[in-house]
């Protein structure tokens, strides 16, 4: 498993870092979508470093984390040290094919930079689907997707990533039960070790019937 999908180790706590510093505009453009308030109830899959949390969902009322890495559990709990101790947020390590979770739960899930590294997709957005309360959103970002108008293969080889274009994430969520969809594109720069100009980043919002 790549270290892009799975961070272990100190590189691994060294890559979640240095990407959640590349991913500022990422960050930014999910959080103006999610547009988070004091009465939500947070869960994030794939929260890595969990900086994504400490600087947009710190004022929510309850967060949860799930990650394929055991290593980012410690990572983002000492990150957000403080919100754990208050028993306001806590983190995970876990499988998003099956969350540990109660039905009707949350109503915000968030996937930034991650849904490109899932292989069981549909039992994934079911799982999300069941997790979220009536009218809770699902928010999925992928900077690099179809759409954009950029060869993707060495990424995709590298990382081991799956892209989807609009249509198929429409049709996906669609699948999965969720409604009002809605699809947005931003520009961004990004820049992990050299920069990287993101011509149309994709953001995915639905709603839980």
């Amino acid at each position: 498993m790549s270290q892009f999908a799975k961070p272990t180790g100190f590189s691994g706590k060294m890559l979640a870092k240095g990407m959640a510093r590349g991913h500022k505009d990422f960050y930014k453009n999910t959080a103006r979508v999610i547009n988070p308030t004091p009465d939500d109830i947070y869960l994030e899959i794939g929260y890595g470093s969990g900086i994504f949390i400490k600087k947009y969902m710190s004022h929510v009322s309850k967060i949860a984390g799930i990650d394929y890495s055991e290593d980012m559990v410690k990572l983002a709990s000492d990150i957000n040290k403080n919100l754990v101790l208050s028993g306001k947020a806590e983190f995970k390590q876990g499988n998003t094919a099956s969350l540990p979770y109660a039905e009707n739960e949350f109503t915000i899930v968030a996937m930034i930079e991650v849904f490109f590294f899932i292989a069981e997709t549909e039992k994934t957005l079911k799982e999300i689907y069941r997790v979220l309360k009536p009218g809770g959103r699902i928010v999925i970002e992928m900077a690099y997707n179809k759409d954009d108008g950029v060869d993707h293969t060495r990424h995709v080889k590298k990382m081991n990533l799956h892209l989807y274009s609009g249509e198929e994430m429409k049709n996906l969520l669609k699948h999965a039960g969720f409604s009002e969809i809605v699809i947005e594109y931003y520009k961004a720069f990004w820049m992990p070790i050299k920069g990287y100009l993101v011509p149309k980043g994709m953001i995915i919002k639905g709603i839980k019937k």
